[in-house]
């Protein structure tokens, strides 16, 4: 599995034509193309839940690792999509939320 820090190698930067594109299995994820004097990254991903996103940086690795972060908080979805559900990280369970007094409503209390 992968660390919650890191990608997988499946993960993969392509340059071409200027533009560097991030893909997993042959499905481009992530472009980032030069702009004017900056640089444009874009999600390519068409997925119902993953809303598309476009970002101006200042620099290729600025934009590279926007895109890093965007891949790490969407990994299971992405995985999935991309066809590779072995790279989906395991879901970990917080331990069970504590309700204080205060939080109970006044209606819900026992007299």
């Amino acid at each position: 599995m992968s660390n919650s820090t890191q990608l997988s190698p499946d993960y993969v930067w392509e340059e071409e034509n200027g533009e560097q594109i991030l893909s997993l299995n042959g499905y481009p994820l992530v472009r980032v193309a030069p702009v004017g004097l900056g640089w444009r990254v874009e999600t390519l991903l068409e997925v119902p839940d993953i809303t598309p996103q476009q970002v101006a940086v200042r620099r290729a690795e600025y934009g590279r690792g926007w895109a890093h972060r965007w891949v790490l908080q969407r990994q299971r979805l992405v995985a999935v999509a991309c066809g590779r559900p072995d790279l989906a990280p395991p879901v970990v369970h917080g331990p069970p939320r504590r309700i204080f007094a205060w939080q109970t409503p006044s209606w819900a209390r026992a007299s």
